[in-house]
């Protein structure tokens, strides 16, 4: 069943019903039991507010971000494709691990996986035992040699998207465990023009993934790369494009050529048209923002 917020978007009474692959994973119930991932009451009708009192998780909306990750890497992880998105980026990988927001796929399990929550700790020390929000990778694709961060955006067509941009008042200072982490890598990742306060706040999601990914592929041995994806039917704030405001973050980078831009409309144009991935290609051409029908 299906109802719709105020203004008009799509949202489902059950989550699962978003969802193409695998709906009744542990990862899924973990991310729509978090509390601070829920829709606001205050989006929709008096009357839907009344019949559901416990509310939607941000994965029952069609505009979902998350949705759109979890359907198009699960689907291709289903098949053995996942290597498409490796082949795109000229890297060749053997991708044997799929991770979301921290969780390892093929563990079934509502708990981040030990490795990773081990290095977040370190990182961000003061969201430790869960008492704040710490990053959270969209995808993490695992190779024997090579792992590659990604980091996802959607919005609207047509709209101006914050998309890396850290929110919240201007006068809240960067975390100073970001720096001291940093120093305790033994490489060096960006320039000495990086100004923390002013690219950290700017390219804060993008910054963060880049350090994890840092970290995780010398906690593993091995190379690291950094891709967003985004709608190509939207801008950065300023009317920037997100490619223009993508290249800013580089010029801020040692060494920038780990770090890739995609959009979802490129991604649907590689698909391989087999019947395995039939579902998918129906579902991604219904997306009312990729406008791909």
């Amino acid at each position: 069943m299906k109802v719709c917020s105020r203004g008009g978007v799509g949202v489902y009474t059950d989550y699962r019903e978003n969802m193409i692959v695998d709906a009744d994973h542990p990862i899924l119930r973990w991310k729509a039991n978090k509390k601070n991932e829920r829709l606001r009451p205050s989006w929709f009708p008096v009357w839907v507010r009344s019949k559901f009192l416990a509310g939607f998780p941000y994965i029952a909306s069609e505009h979902s971000e998350d949705v759109l990750s979890w359907n198009l890497f699960c689907s291709l992880h289903s098949i053995g494709k996942l290597g498409l998105i490796a082949e795109m980026l000229n890297l060749g990988l053997d991708i044997q691990t799929l991770y979301f927001w921290q969780h390892r796929l093929d563990q079934r399990s509502e708990q981040i996986a030990p490795e990773i929550q081990a290095v977040l700790d370190e990182m961000e020390p003061w969201g430790k035992g869960g008492a704040r929000q710490q990053t959270e990778t969209d995808v993490i694709l695992r190779g024997r040699r090579h792992i590659i961060m990604v980091e996802s955006k959607l919005g609207k067509p047509k709209t101006m998207v914050n998309a890396w941009g850290r929110s919240g008042p201007l006068n809240r200072p960067m975390r100073c465990d970001y720096l001291e982490f940093m120093a305790k890598l033994s490489v060096k990742l960006l320039k000495d023009s990086f100004d923390f306060e002013q690219d950290g706040r700017r390219f804060y999601q993008l910054f963060r993934n880049y350090l994890l990914g840092a970290a995780l592929s010398q906690k593993w041995d091995t190379e690291f790369s950094l891709l967003t994806i985004v709608n190509s039917l939207n801008s950065n704030l300023g009317g920037r494009s997100h490619e223009e405001e993508f290249q800013s973050f580089q010029r801020i980078l040692v060494e920038p050529g780990n770090t890739f831009f995609m959009t979802w409309q490129q991604l649907w144009r590689i698909l391989p048209n087999e019947p395995k991935l039939s579902q998918l290609r129906r579902w991604l051409q219904s997306h009312p923002l990729l406008g791909l029908s």
